[in-house]
Formats: structure tokens, C-alpha cells, sequence
């Protein structure tokens, strides 16, 4: 009888340590892909990005090619933080990071 005991024990501490590491994946994963997805537009030739309120406001026919900078950001899942708004130096800095990738080949100014 003190044997079963000494096992439900055992058994009672290795499934709290379990559960406890299962609850802390789940809460690193919420917490990385909390921004994946915010969109980064360039509103001037300069390029200075600002990040749009939702995402599904971003339309790839908004970008005139008027300048050498990309038109637009994508926010990773990796996590880091990203500014609200930033110039293109830091954009190269946050894509070297893995925080931010190019919408795609488009070049040029973000028009609203």
C-alpha cells in the first residue's frame, strides 16, 4: 500500500510539471506571433514607413514607383520589437533582425 502511494505521488508531480511546461508553449507562442502580419507602408521618397491601422487596409495598387525604397513591410513572427514608424535605415536593421520582410518587389511611395 505504501508503494501505490509513493507511485500516485510520482505520477502527480510529473503530470504538474508537464502540464506546466505544456501551458508556458502555448503562452510563448501567443506571444510571438502577437504582431506577425502589421504592414509598414513608405509615405515619402525617403523613405519613412508608418504602420497601417489593419493590415487588410494595405492594397498593393497604392504604390507609385517613385522612389528606391520599398514600398511596403511585413512584420515576422520573430520576436522584437518594431516602431510604429521608422526610416529606412532602421528598416534594413529590422530586416537583418528577421522582425520585418518586403511586401514584395514593389519600389517606390505608399499612397493612401
Amino acid at each position: 500500500m505504501e508503494r501505490i502511494k509513493n507511485y500516485g505521488k510520482l505520477l502527480l508531480g510529473v503530470a504538474t510539471i508537464g502540464g506546466a511546461i505544456l501551458t508556458q508553449s502555448f503562452t510563448e507562442e501567443v506571444k510571438t506571433n502577437k504582431f506577425a502580419g502589421e504592414i509598414y507602408v513608405n509615405g515619402s521618397s525617403s523613405g519613412e514607413y508608418e504602420k497601417l491601422a489593419s493590415p487588410s487596409d494595405y492594397d498593393p495598387n497604392n504604390c507609385e514607383q517613385t522612389s528606391q525604397e520599398n514600398c511596403a513591410w511585413l512584420r515576422t513572427s520573430t520576436p522584437g520589437t518594431v516602431p510604429e514608424s521608422f526610416d529606412a535605415t532602421t528598416a534594413s536593421s529590422l530586416h537583418a533582425a528577421g522582425l520585418i520582410e518586403p511586401m514584395n518587389n514593389d519600389k517606390g511611395v505608399y499612397i493612401r
